[in-house]
């Protein structure tokens, strides 16, 4: 399995890795990051690959393919498990080379994704490489039926909907006491990293419509995050607003379900965007939260259809305000808790796709 990921926190990768490593021997390479791991005695082996460091970011990353890509020659594996389009790019030649079968995992619409300020000058090239690798691959994994048949009917080759379930975990205690800190009030949860298009600053704007009596909390960091304390400095927030660092994933749901709402408003910024659905919709149902989505086809099909939330223009912060405000009251958090009771256990939890995902490897091998 090969990725460029931070592996501590890509909870997909990790319960894919714990899955497989079940029944089979199983290698995880990835880049090596400044922190420490806090992975405790993983069944697969993880090889952390370090590499010459540049001031220059996209020299850094050259650089990190390289010894990436020299680091899984030296694998001899029957499947190379590539995670998203860079991680298929460092698979590619070894998978070739040594004649190996090449899965791709794809976590996005790679083709159709955001304009991140770091593909800036090369988001051109994103399709018709991916579209050169593909040529490699033999059959792919993706995140959801949306992405799965916009690959499919791009590549002409079978993907895999293997969706972001939680692996539900009992008794782990929560490091955050988010109930004692905001006592008496409703507690408004983003769970994820403050990235580009994740629609952060457009949260910060509903906190300004929201009463006092609403604490506006994120949890995970992020690229963005530094700019959006700024942003709420100046918008005088700071007793709305609070920013946390980021979790270990077996502290996550009892994190989680100390609050009264989930939110997770990812902008229609690409096609990737709007057919993503993200871990945080199943981790805010896996601690039986109610959930306020952007109004996403594959957002409605979790949120609308168990009726354990309400989607919602995501770009317009006072009618979100208007929705939080309506969500948190008695009656409504009564009824969407109703709802939300044993359905991640029952339709949501990582012990359904872990068989999918075991069925689709012992087919393959």
């Amino acid at each position: 399995m090969l990725t460029t990921s931070e592996l501590d926190h890509d909870t997909r990768i990790l319960n894919e890795a714990n899955t497989l490593a079940k029944s089979f021997q199983l290698t995880v390479v990835c880049r090596k990051y400044p922190k420490p791991s806090i992975l405790k005695n993983p069944p697969f082996l993880v090889r952390q690959i370090d590499y010459l460091h540049f001031p220059i970011f996209r020299l850094n990353i050259f650089s990190s393919f390289i010894y990436l890509i020299k680091a899984a020659f030296k694998e001899n594996p029957d499947v190379y498990h590539a995670h998203d389009l860079d991680g298929l790019l460092c698979a590619y030649l070894p998978a070739l080379l040594k004649r190996k079968i090449l899965i791709y995992d794809s976590h996005e619409l790679w083709s159709e994704n955001y304009p991140f300020a770091n593909l800036s000058g090369i988001q051109w090239l994103l399709k018709p490489l991916e579209r050169f690798l593909m040529l490699k691959v033999k059959i792919g994994i993706t995140v959801n039926s949306s992405i799965a048949l916009a690959l499919e009917k791009m590549y002409h080759k079978k993907f895999l909907p293997l969706y972001n379930f939680p692996l539900m975990r009992k008794g782990t205690k929560a490091k955050f006491k988010l109930r004692e800190k905001f006592s008496g009030k409703k507690i408004i949860l983003h769970l994820g990293a403050a990235d580009e298009g994740r629609g952060i600053e457009q949260m910060i704007e509903v906190a300004s419509f929201l009463p006092l009596n609403c604490a506006l909390v994120f949890i995970g960091g992020g690229k963005i995050e530094e700019m959006m304390k700024e942003k709420i400095r100046v918008s005088r927030l700071e007793k709305k607003v609070f920013f946390f660092p980021s979790v270990p994933p077996e502290e996550i749901i009892a994190t989680v379900e100390q609050a009264d709402l989930g939110l997770s408003l990812t902008q229609k910024v690409s096609k990737s965007y709007y057919y993503s659905l993200p871990n945080k919709l199943f981790q805010y149902a896996g601690a039986e939260i109610p959930i306020l989505g952007s109004n996403f086809p594959e957002f409605k099909k979790v949120i609308v259809s168990n009726g354990i939330g309400e989607v919602i223009d995501p770009s317009k912060p006072e009618l979100i305000a208007q929705k939080i405000i309506e969500m948190v009251k008695a009656p409504n958090q009564k009824k969407y808790r109703h709802d939300l009771r044993g359905l991640a256990q029952k339709k949501y939890n990582w012990g359904i796709e872990a068989k999918k995902l075991l069925k689709f490897y012992r087919a393959l091998i």
